[in-house]
């Protein structure tokens, strides 16, 4: 199932494209929607989609301005706007298609079908490709297993890896910049300290704050305004 997110001040706008890709497309989830260009990067980085439905035309931010605040940009993009003058800028900023509203069926069809053999076409090459992360330390390089990882702790210029078996491991990288080596879709960052692997997670603890139990007994915290986005993520995993 891949995962999708759109962006529009319009809730009408929302609600119609949602109705339509959950009625005439396939293996397509809308896990979330914004009408304010500033929750919509919040969900963006959130929610790491395979696809953003994304307007151009919006009052305190346009589309394109709110693509230069990305810092991870590793989704199909999908314009959809009212506005046929602004296809090239579009092209420009490498989306996958664009949409003219109102957004006719066949053409919805016809991008989503493209996006879908496309990331099955991807997956197949990374399923056979090496999974491990290279990861450089203090007495030499070391190989990962994405699917080792507990958790990861970030302080300072530092992040701590926390593996089974009670491994750990510190790299001279910051957690955002160590964020960027985790491709794998259930690594969620719950807190500007923590990244948590969502299959490792045994509960969600309420107690003065936030925190998800580990299955290593550990407690990273999760931040509040990440809450609701955490059991959501929970829930597709």
């Amino acid at each position: 199932m891949h995962r999708a997110i759109i962006i529009d001040d319009e809730p009408l706008g929302i609600s119609s494209l949602k109705t339509l890709i959950e009625k005439y497309t396939e293996n397509i989830k809308v896990v979330a929607t914004a009408t304010n260009p500033e929750e919509g990067i919040q969900l963006i980085e959130d929610y790491k989609p395979d696809i953003v439905f994304l307007d151009i035309s919006m009052p305190t931010m346009n589309g394109f301005e709110l693509l230069e605040r990305l810092s991870d940009k590793n989704f199909h993009l999908i314009f959809t706007t009212a506005h046929q003058e602004y296809a090239i800028r579009a092209i420009k900023n490498k989306a996958h298609d664009y949409l003219l509203k109102p957004i006719d069926v066949d053409e919805l069809k016809n991008c989503v079908a493209a996006i879908v053999k496309d990331e099955e076409t991807k997956n197949t090459i990374l399923f056979s490709a090496p999974k491990n992360i290279e990861l450089s330390v203090k007495d030499g390089i070391i190989f990962v297993r994405p699917e080792d990882i507990i958790r990861l702790e970030g302080s300072g210029s530092y992040t701590t890896f926390y593996l089974e078996k009670n491994i750990k491991h510190i790299v001279s990288k910051n957690l955002k910049t160590t964020e960027k080596l985790l491709t794998a879709p259930y690594f969620y960052r719950c807190h500007p300290s923590h990244i948590i692997n969502l299959n490792k997670v045994v509960k969600m603890i309420s107690d003065e704050g936030y925190y998800a139990e580990m299955h290593d007994g550990s407690r990273p915290e999760i931040s509040r305004k990440k809450k609701e986005s955490f059991l959501a993520r929970l829930k597709i995993i």
